[in-house]
């Protein structure tokens, strides 16, 4: 985020902020590839991208919010931004959450293993820590049969969910470069306001 306004200097904002999409949605791209032998090299090569990629565009798309404003109204269009910012990122997370979990369960509604009681069952199809939890308290044969399925169906529903990400950022990235090309910071790097042509 700190080198984003000297991005700027040689590229439109509409571009640089499509390209940091374009990274982000790499980011989202290296976490569907997760699986259980090579977990956590992949989730921190995919978060640390997914970071790279969405710094600058939170730089950026402030930077132009306010730089649109008159300057009486700059505290609003920053308050604005922000909160547009913050609402922004817990609909992604309820919205990509909510299809992880639909996922996970409707995998586990059909995996559960034989011999487990229905209550047991109730609580490993809700979540993957029920399923933690019921598996410690079973046989250790049948517990590791039903962590295993759990944690397949996890690892299915996280995938899902970042494939999703990866394909709602390079449509965001395809309409940012095109509805905001004309659109450039007229005083970069220091990124006052921004003008069009």
């Amino acid at each position: 985020s700190m080198m984003a306004p000297m991005l700027v200097r040689w590229v439109r904002p509409a571009y640089a902020m499509a390209a940091a999409m374009v990274l982000a949605a790499v980011g989202f791209a290296v976490l569907t590839q997760l699986d259980g032998a090579s977990g956590l090299a992949v989730l921190v090569a995919g978060s640390l991208l997914l970071a790279l990629g969405i710094a600058p565009v939170v730089t950026l798309s402030t930077d132009l919010i306010i730089g649109t404003a008159p300057p009486e109204r700059a505290g609003t269009a920053s308050g604005m931004s922000e909160t547009g910012a913050e609402f922004g990122g817990a609909l992604g997370i309820a919205i990509l959450g909510s299809i992880g979990t639909a996922v996970y369960r409707g995998i586990m509604a059909h995996g559960v293993p034989n011999g487990i009681s229905p209550e047991a069952t109730a609580s490993a199809v809700a979540t993957l820590g029920g399923a933690v939890a019921v598996a410690e308290r079973l046989p250790m044969q049948l517990g590791a049969e039903l962590l295993g399925i759990a944690r397949a169906a996890f690892v299915q529903a996280f995938e899902l969910a970042a494939g999703i990400g990866a394909v709602i950022l390079i449509v965001l990235a395809v309409a940012t470069a095109a509805l905001l090309a004309r659109v450039r910071l007229t005083n970069a790097p220091t990124t006052t306001g921004p003008a069009t042509e």
